[in-house]
């Protein structure tokens, strides 16, 4: 009896791990199948959209691919010069160089290093045509997004005395030196690509706060996810939008959010 019970047991706890081990590989078999969906959809939609704005030049004059750094030159120079006829503040965004600035009529009021960026490799893809169809005119920023606020207003009471001053500007000093902002915007722009500026202090930091998302960066992923997750479901094509990501000092993204126009010109080279 004690023998059988044993062997029971035994088998028992066979069945068990089987068991577990089909479920792995089931379940390792539908990720493998989302993910597969989602990669089918997903090369579909950059394909589409690059379709697209290649049907939008159709007529132009083709470019050869060796005066391609030439073309850029044109598009860039011509795009500041449309942008300086304003008179608002722009934005000008020089990938190669690795510079952000503001401008008015020309003349450079701020400019800031860039310490780290990346792009969508649809804009990677494109070719001299669709390239100076695109960045050939300052483009114009469509809606704001922020994770601070970009016209802050605050309501200061006057201090009755000297005492009271110094101990309003001491605790001021305080709570500057404890603020830890996640600084984080975003401009749509037309041609419906996004793009994406992040405060940061060090490139490591820049990775790291991008990668594992807090604050504005994660709600922004976590609802991109979700949607993705929806298609497949679905098994349509999730919505495709090309993203620039630049990551520049924290203090001086803000200075940049708070000094540009809701509607301002953009001009970027890539």
């Amino acid at each position: 009896m004690g023998a059988n019970s044993g062997e029971d047991f035994d088998v028992l706890f066979v069945k068990k791990r089987s068991g577990g081990k089909i479920f792995i590989i089931i379940f390792s078999l539908f990720i493998l199948a989302l993910t597969s969906i989602y990669a089918y959809l997903s090369i579909g939609v950059v394909r589409d959209r690059m379709e697209l704005a290649q049907s939008q030049v159709q007529g132009s004059s083709q470019v050869n691919s060796s005066l391609l750094p030439q073309l850029k030159e044109k598009a860039w120079l011509d795009s500041r010069l449309k942008m300086a006829s304003g008179d608002s503040i722009g934005l000008s965004i020089d990938l190669e160089s690795h510079v952000i600035q503001l401008e008015l009529k020309g003349v450079v009021i701020m400019s800031s290093k860039i310490r780290d960026y990346s792009i969508s490799g649809f804009f990677r893809k494109m070719d001299g045509n669709v390239y100076f169809s695109m960045f050939g005119s300052p483009l114009t920023i469509q809606q704001f997004k922020s994770s601070i606020a970009k016209n802050p207003l605050k309501v200061v009471e006057a201090p009755k005395d000297t005492i009271a001053a110094a101990a309003a500007a001491a605790a001021a000093a305080k709570k500057d030196s404890l603020l830890d902002e996640n600084v984080f915007w975003t401009v749509k722009l037309d041609h419906d690509f996004e793009l994406n500026i992040q405060g940061i202090d060090s490139v490591s930091e820049s990775k790291s706060k991008y990668k594992l998302g807090k604050g504005f960066e994660f709600d922004r992923d976590l609802k991109n996810i979700t949607k993705s997750f929806e298609h497949i479901l679905k098994f349509s094509k999730p919505v495709y939008t090309p993203e620039i990501l630049i990551s520049i000092p924290e203090n001086e993204a803000k200075a940049i959010l708070r000094a540009l126009p809701r509607n301002a010109f953009v001009t970027i080279r890539i």
